[in-house]
């Protein structure tokens, strides 16, 4: 994002507009190709495997509003305790989570002196590793969803929160472990100040080795969208993806439509799950190689997954319940901004949905 429009959303949402008439402008959309993803399973390979609830009711958004003396509170442990529709629950400490994000650079992947101006985090999910209810759940997170993210100056002063789109929480940090932290506070607050502690975070040229980490994985279609660049990626399609497509598969979509974000979304599913299913075949052998061929993708990566960790993830991913119904995607409605598309997350899906992947009934 340039520093033109990060301070024409600044302005806007700063003073509680919301106006949603305007349709994005061609010129907003000169790319065809935005990267989406190198996709969740990423986190559960890269990262983990390779690598209360909204205080009673959440807020309407113009609430969000708060100011650098009313900070987020990363040590409270107020979402330990919540009540929800006259039940009360407790987190479960028995969950595990890494958050994974794609973000749209190329390039090495390293922090700087001056803040801002980052890549954005185009692709964002979070790996759920549920040891209480044997488990794994992944929860897909629209980069477009408004919510709060902290802001920085160029210099790094914290300037509190405000509404925006999550992906630009990596964006407002120095694109190193700043950047990374503030888009696991981000989901954080999001997801009614659960702890997201670990991360994974990859760009575009990550793409081809995390394929090639599990040998290529073989997915079946879901849409027509790139068939007419890529023959071979029609729906109900049984392709094995390598190289030459799996970037197209992952990343490409039609940003002269409006929501287009939603068909790349539905590949990156049935990408993550055939990815998953192939992690979860693999041998020991073949996971502890897994991490000896990461080191070929440093420069595209930054997590703060040890050695030790990783193999640990990765036998407990094996374990865990994986199905269909293990991939979930945030309710809500699309709506055209200003400048780009926003999703708004339903409020009451979205706290039975905390309830569900993070505590449990009193």
């Amino acid at each position: 994002m340039s520093a033109g429009d990060q301070k024409q959303e600044e302005h806007r949402h700063h003073h509680h507009s919301h106006s949603h008439h305007h349709r994005h402008s061609h010129a907003a959309r000169v790319r065809r190709r935005n990267f989406l993803a190198a996709s969740c399973a990423a986190v559960v390979l890269a990262a983990g495997v390779c690598a209360g609830i909204f205080y009673q009711a959440w807020e309407k958004h113009q609430s969000y509003q708060v100011t650098a003396e009313n900070t987020y509170d990363a040590s409270s442990s107020s979402y330990r305790k919540i009540t929800w529709n006259g039940e009360e629950y407790t987190y479960n400490n028995l969950v595990t989570c890494i958050l994974y994000a794609g973000v749209d650079s190329t390039g090495k992947m390293e922090a700087s002196v001056q803040y801002g101006n980052k890549a954005r985090a185009d692709s964002i999910a979070l790996v759920v590793l549920d040891k209480y209810n044997d488990r794994l759940s992944v929860l897909a997170i629209n980069r477009d969803t408004m919510t709060q993210i902290r802001r920085y100056s160029m210099t790094g002063n914290d300037d509190g929160l405000y509404t925006s789109h999550i992906g630009y929480a990596y964006t407002w940090g120095e694109g190193g472990e700043v950047s990374c932290e503030n888009l696991c506070e981000a989901v954080s607050l999001l997801l009614g100040g659960i702890p997201v502690l670990d991360y994974v975070v990859t760009n575009q040229d990550s793409m081809t080795y995390i394929n090639n980490l599990v040998g290529g994985v073989t997915v079946t279609v879901p849409n027509s969208e790139l068939a007419e660049e890529y023959p071979e990626l029609y729906e109900g399609a049984q392709v094995q993806l390598d190289d030459t497509n799996i970037r197209a598969f992952l990343q490409y979509r039609d940003t002269s439509e409006d929501f287009s974000n939603e068909g790349r979304m539905e590949r990156q599913q049935t990408y993550v799950t055939a990815y998953i299913e192939t992690v979860r075949g693999m041998n020991t052998s073949q996971i502890e190689e897994a991490w000896d061929n990461l080191a070929d993708m440093d420069d595209y990566m930054q997590t703060s997954i040890t050695e030790n960790k990783y193999l640990d993830l990765a036998e407990l991913v094996q374990e865990l319940e994986f199905t269909d119904d293990s991939y979930i995607q945030l309710e809500g409605e699309d709506e055209a901004g200003e400048l780009h598309d926003e999703f708004y997350a339903d409020e009451d899906a979205l706290q039975e949905l905390i309830i569900d992947l993070f505590y449990i009934r009193n």
